[in-house]
C-alpha cells in the first residue's frame, strides 16, 4: 500500500491527484504557439510527481509533442477533438448528443460548479473535459467525486478510442484515468439522491 504523508491537512496522494488533473486539463489545450512554448517549462513540475505510471504517460505526451511541427500538432488536435465525433471533449455529447437530456446534464454541471464556488465562463460548456478536470484540481475529493462518478462511462468511452501508440493524446487520457483510479473512482454512478434532486437543477 502506498504510504500517505499528510501535508497541510491534505495527503501527498491527494496533492498528486490534483496535480495530475491540472496537467491533463492544461495539456488538452489547443496547441497554439504560446502553448507549445510553455511545454518546456512543464518538465520541472512533471519531475515532481512521484506516481511513476501517471508521470510516464504525461512524459510520453511531452516527448512526442516536442518533436511535432506546429502544423502537425494543430492538425492532430483538430482531427482528434474537433472532427472526431467519438473523441470530442464534451463528455455528455457521447450519450445525449443534442437531446433535451444533455441540456439537463449541462444545467446540473453548471449549478454544481457554482454551488462549490467554481464559475464557468460563457466560452465553454460545463461538460468540456478540461473544465471538469480544472474543477477537480481545485476542490476536495469528496466534492469532485460525484461529477466523475456520474460521467465516468462517458469519459472511458472517449479514452478507449485514443490509442497512445497512434495518437499522443491517448497518453493524457490514460494519465487522467490513472488519477481517477488513484482517487477511487472506478465505477460509474449515474444518479445520487444528494446531488440530483429536482430543486438542484433550478
Amino acid at each position: 500500500m502506498t504510504q500517505i504523508i499528510e501535508m497541510g491537512g491534505e495527503s501527498m496522494i491527494e496533492q498528486e491527484i490534483k496535480l495530475g488533473f491540472q496537467f491533463c486539463s492544461y495539456l488538452l489545450s489547443y496547441p497554439n504557439q504560446e502553448f507549445i512554448e510553455s511545454l518546456e517549462d512543464l518538465q520541472e513540475e512533471l519531475d515532481s510527481l512521484s506516481n511513476s505510471k501517471l508521470k510516464e504517460e504525461l512524459q510520453q505526451f511531452l516527448n512526442k509533442a516536442t518533436i511535432l511541427s506546429t502544423a502537425d500538432f494543430i492538425s492532430t488536435y483538430v482531427d482528434t477533438f474537433d472532427f472526431g465525433k467519438k473523441t470530442n471533449l464534451y463528455v455528455t455529447y457521447m450519450t445525449n448528443g443534442e437531446q433535451r437530456e444533455r441540456g439537463m446534464d449541462l444545467l446540473f454541471l453548471k449549478n454544481y460548479y457554482k454551488l462549490h464556488g467554481f464559475h464557468v465562463t460563457d466560452k465553454e460548456l460545463p461538460d468540456y473535459l478540461p473544465v471538469m478536470l480544472e474543477f477537480a484540481s481545485q476542490v476536495e475529493q469528496e466534492t469532485f467525486r460525484p461529477i466523475f462518478d456520474r460521467y465516468l462511462e462517458n469519459i472511458k468511452e472517449i479514452e478507449s478510442k485514443l490509442d497512445p501508440k497512434q495518437n499522443l493524446y491517448g497518453h493524457i487520457m490514460k494519465a487522467m484515468m490513472l488519477a481517477l483510479k488513484e482517487a477511487g473512482i472506478t465505477k460509474a454512478v449515474r444518479r445520487s439522491e444528494e446531488i440530483c434532486t429536482n430543486s438542484f437543477y433550478g
